[in-house]
């Protein structure tokens, strides 16, 4: 029983820690820069160690049958996919994802075509790379016994308690830049407003102010009566917040790559 339950913990971390490094990969490929993934401050993304244990325990007794094992992957992972994204916004009260985009999908949430990929993705995990991993897992079942295991998942337990409790945190602080930067746009069309009798000239240039964002963005940091007021997000929350582009605050009436633009534009003056 203690074994069982070592190799399943280690093929959960390993299954998370591939799914990290594939999220990450991709999403630094279509970004053009690194992008460090995930919802935990470790290399783990757990919704991947949950999905495939998942499907290895279903389809254990259809290991045979490819069409059962790809149609019972494409559910358990369509539901899972689904469940995780309402809880996180229900967390968050932002969407991380959205594949609305997408055909076949549901709102937003999840979409066929993303579904028939992890299906695929776990016909391959069943046939090739599980039987090749519990070779590896059983090796370091023996060599650490429960100890590895253990260790693991206070490790991890750890991480998402620290994320957890700056969740208010960074919720808070995203609705405070926001409404900084509304203030901003404000008091910009309120100068628009007040100049609609100076020459032609200088009213297009007091526009294109209000127009570009990332110049009065820039502004807005190096006011000191703003600067002082706008939290300074830590490690993991600017992570979060860069993590995920596709991000959705319900929360916030302001755009979160303002936000992002902000942040990054306080972070110079810092250094």
């Amino acid at each position: 029983m203690e074994r069982e339950f070592s190799i399943v913990v280690l093929l959960f971390f390993c299954y998370s820690f591939i799914g990290w490094v594939w999220e990450s990969i991709y999403c630094s490929l279509r970004a053009k820069h690194f992008v460090y993934r995930g919802f935990l401050l470790g290399p783990i993304t757990p919704i991947y160690g949950f999905g495939v244990l998942g499907v290895l325990y279903f389809i254990a007794p259809y290991q045979n049958r490819e069409i059962v094992v790809f149609g019972l992957a494409f559910l358990l992972v369509t539901v899972l996919e689904y469940v995780t994204s309402v809880l996180l916004e229900e967390l968050f009260q932002a969407s991380l994802w959205d594949y609305k985009d997408m055909p076949l999908n549901i709102n937003g949430r999840v979409a066929v075509p993303v579904s028939i990929f992890w299906g695929l993705c776990c016909l391959f995990i069943v046939e090739r790379l599980n039987p090749w991993l519990l070779g590896i897992v059983a090796g370091w079942e023996n060599r650490f016994g429960i100890y590895l295991p253990i260790i693991l998942l206070m490790a991890v337990s750890f991480d998402l308690g620290f994320t957890l409790s700056s969740v208010h945190s960074f919720r808070r602080g995203l609705n405070e830049i926001s409404n900084a930067i509304q203030e901003k746009k404000e008091q910009l069309q309120l100068a628009v407003e007040e100049n609609m009798d100076v020459p032609a000239q200088r009213l297009s240039e007091i526009k294109q102010q209000v127009t570009d964002r990332y110049d009065w963005l820039t502004e807005l940091v190096e006011q000191n009566d703003l600067k002082n007021r706008l939290p300074h997000l830590n490690f993991q929350e600017r992570r979060l917040l860069s993590s995920f582009p596709r991000m959705k605050s319900k929360e916030i009436t302001t755009s979160i790559e303002e936000i992002r633009k902000l942040v990054k534009e306080m972070r110079k003056k810092e250094k």
